[in-house]
């Protein structure tokens, strides 16, 4: 016997410590009288024109039947006294004591309960007024519907007594003050209801708090996750970045004209019947054969033979070579299409860009950079650069200006004035719109 007295005093010790999930039937005919009186006492308050008054009479009487009156008064103001009178009637449903009685003891424990308050307080007009033999009769019959009156009733009433036993008010005398709470026949049955009611209520503590401690580790167990699948994918992105194969450069086949040029030279090479330059085999009939100025003709008078020197007459007899059939003239190679630069603003939410704000210079809105490859028109790289007299403004707005094309390295703070490139981003030309692929990487500084 004991050691089950032990057992229940240690169970009761630690459910004190645990949460109050639910309020036995004593406590609720306790918040119920005070709840009643504190009704009567403020709806006759505020016949005498007290705002105050009437929104907290007005609040009591909307509130459901477990609201704490206290409370009310408290949140509106200006009546704190009362509120202190309405602590004295609550306060037996803070005693173990009361919480094992059973219900006809707490019953005449909350009448001589209601009792002690009016004989304390009758001497005051704003609580014998409004607490009268009707009210108090009123009130008590609540308290019967809660917790059913034992068979003796208290013999007389606070005011007068013409009411029925089981709702009378409460008695004006004091000789059962002791006998409301002595312990009832009842006593061992309420004991271990109150035993099973403290163990439910120790289980129901341990069993919210694991859920508790269950919710929070899943949550951060769930936020490691998710921080590590985007650490992946962001790996993940940068790999496909890295080991992307680059095209091979495509040898030009010779068009048309170019093929009509060689042929051109191979008929040159075979006319000078020589495998050397046709430049250099120019040159060198040149040299053999140096062309002389002719002299000029003396002039003949009529009568007298002409003589012609031995140089014209070897000049006559070479015969002179045929000239050469000049050499087309060689057109310059096709050059290739050089890369194309132009500007955008930052793009929207979604990445695109605003065609209609593409400019081929830097401008005081240009942010991105594109260098478009002739190879592939439709991919472009882009970068962030910006006029350095708007890099403040593009920073402060980031979440709009770049962090829609750009991913950082670290996290921004306000010490950061300018932003450096780590990795060029890439665009797609779709549906007549630049949008971003992959974002540029950053970082701030």
């Amino acid at each position: 016997m004991q050691t089950n007295k032990s057992f229940r005093i240690l169970i009761a010790l630690l459910t004190s410590a645990t949460f109050t999930f639910a309020q036995n039937d004593n406590q609720a005919a306790v918040d119920t009288l005070t709840k009643e009186v504190a009704k009567a006492v403020f709806a006759n308050i505020a016949k005498n024109n007290q705002p105050k008054a009437q929104e907290i009479y007005t609040k009591l009487v909307e509130c459901s039947a477990d609201c704490d009156p206290q409370l009310i008064i408290k949140t509106v103001g200006s009546w704190d006294q009362v509120g202190a009178k309405m602590q004295e009637l609550s306060e037996l449903k803070n005693t173990q004591q009361f919480l094992s009685m059973s219900p006809s003891d707490a019953n005449a424990a909350i009448r001589k309960q209601l009792k002690r308050f009016y004989t304390a307080h009758k001497a005051e007009k704003p609580y014998s007024v409004p607490l009268s033999p009707d009210v108090q009769t009123q009130i008590l019959a609540k308290i019967d519907e809660l917790l059913p009156p034992g068979d003796v009733v208290a013999p007389d009433s606070v005011a007068s007594s013409s009411a029925p036993a089981a709702t009378q008010p409460v008695s004006d005398e004091e000789t059962n003050d002791n006998s409301a709470l002595a312990p009832s026949g009842q006593r061992g049955t309420s004991d271990d209801k109150l035993f099973w009611m403290i163990l439910a209520g120790f289980i129901a503590g341990l069993l919210g708090g694991a859920a508790a401690v269950y919710f929070l580790l899943y949550k951060e167990t769930k936020a490691e996750a998710d921080q590590l699948r985007f650490d992946n994918s962001k790996l993940s992105r940068s790999l496909d970045a890295a080991q992307r194969v680059k095209p091979a450069n495509v040898p030009r086949q010779p068009q048309d004209t170019d093929q009509q040029k060689v042929k051109a030279y191979e008929s040159l090479l075979a006319e000078l019947g020589t495998d050397a330059d046709p430049v250099e085999a120019i040159r060198q009939l040149k040299q053999q054969t140096p062309v002389q100025p002719p002299e000029p003709t003396p002039v003949t008078r009529s009568g007298q033979p002409t003589i012609e020197s031995e140089a014209t007459l070897e000049a006559a007899l070479v015969e002179p070579l045929a000239p050469l059939p000049p050499l087309p003239p060689l057109e310059p190679l096709p050059q290739r299409n050089r890369s194309e630069v132009f500007y955008f603003p930052p793009p929207d939410p979604n990445g695109q860009f605003d065609m209609a704000q593409k400019t081929d210079t830097l401008s005081p809105e240009s942010a991105y950079r594109f260098s478009v490859s002739a190879d592939d028109p439709s991919i472009a790289t882009f970068r962030f650069e910006a006029d350095p007299g708007r890099v403040a403004r593009f920073l402060t707005y980031r979440n709009y200006m770049i962090e829609p094309a750009c991913e950082s390295e670290n996290s921004y703070t306000n010490s950061y004035t300018r932003i450096a490139m780590r990795k060029d981003g890439q665009a797609l030309f779709e549906n007549g719109a630049w949008r971003v692929k992959t974002k540029a990487l950053i970082r701030y500084e």
